[in-house]
């Protein structure tokens, strides 16, 4: 079984988190009142990783943006204690219990068809919402592959980030791997119903709301791509 667990990671040591992400965060603990919620500050982070991979320290210490090592560690998070990681982006609207039952899963969101056609990709699926058993298999690649390979950087954060520790890693790790039956995804429409652009529509007001509404009608989660990483 998937524990029921929810984890979030922030970065910051001392600062808190900005009131609008913790409101977001609360959606979580409503719909789950019953499951354990664990904060992960940037000294929790660096605690655990010394603490339970030492052998990952010095990777993680490397990477040149801090977005890599959060990326990382929600990964030995997940392979250590199992559970559930969301992003603090993220709104939950239903439970997620009916995904905990089953042993030996992973689940995974697939991003809206907007953003599979700007990747280039029939499919594509990122690490903003991710439920693991302990110890599962793909995740153990994850942080193989992690290990193994060696960071190329450009001049494009964006995209540095994206194929080292991020969603083009992932796509391209699951595509390769050879048991995929303990893999399994949420629809875009079950926990991505809008993409970025519509996102941004709706905050600026000039949203076409009875579409986004419809849109929602499935959902359980919505994912605001808040991209914060990008300024750091």
């Amino acid at each position: 079984m998937i524990p029921k667990i929810i984890h979030q990671v922030w970065e910051g040591k001392t600062e808190p988190v900005p009131e609008f992400l913790s409101d977001l965060s609360d959606t979580w603990k409503v719909h789950h009142p019953h499951w354990q919620y664990e904060f992960w500050n940037g000294d929790r982070m660096e605690n655990f990783v010394e603490e339970y991979f030492p052998e990952f320290s010095n990777i993680y210490h490397s990477y040149r943006y801090p977005v890599q090592r959060w990326d990382a560690v929600r990964y030995l998070i997940l392979y250590k204690m199992g559970g559930m990681y969301v992003d603090f982006d993220y709104e939950c609207l239903g439970s997620f219990d009916r995904y905990t039952a089953e042993n030996g899963k992973c689940y995974f969101p697939v991003e809206p068809d907007l953003h599979c056609r700007k990747f280039r990709k029939d499919f594509y699926f990122n690490n903003a919402l991710m439920l693991a058993s302990p110890a599962h298999p793909f995740f153990e690649r994850i942080i193989s592959h992690l290990q193994t390979t060696s960071v190329k950087y450009t001049e494009s954060k964006f995209h540095d980030v994206l194929v080292s520790t991020g969603p083009l890693m992932l796509t391209s790790l699951y595509e390769d791997f050879e048991v995929k039956t303990g893999i399994d995804f949420f629809s875009c429409d079950l926990v991505s119903p809008w993409s970025k652009n519509e996102v941004q529509h709706f905050i600026s007001g000039n949203a076409d709301e009875e579409l986004l509404d419809k849109k929602l009608e499935s959902a359980i989660a919505i994912h605001y791509f808040w991209g914060s990483w990008l300024t750091d």
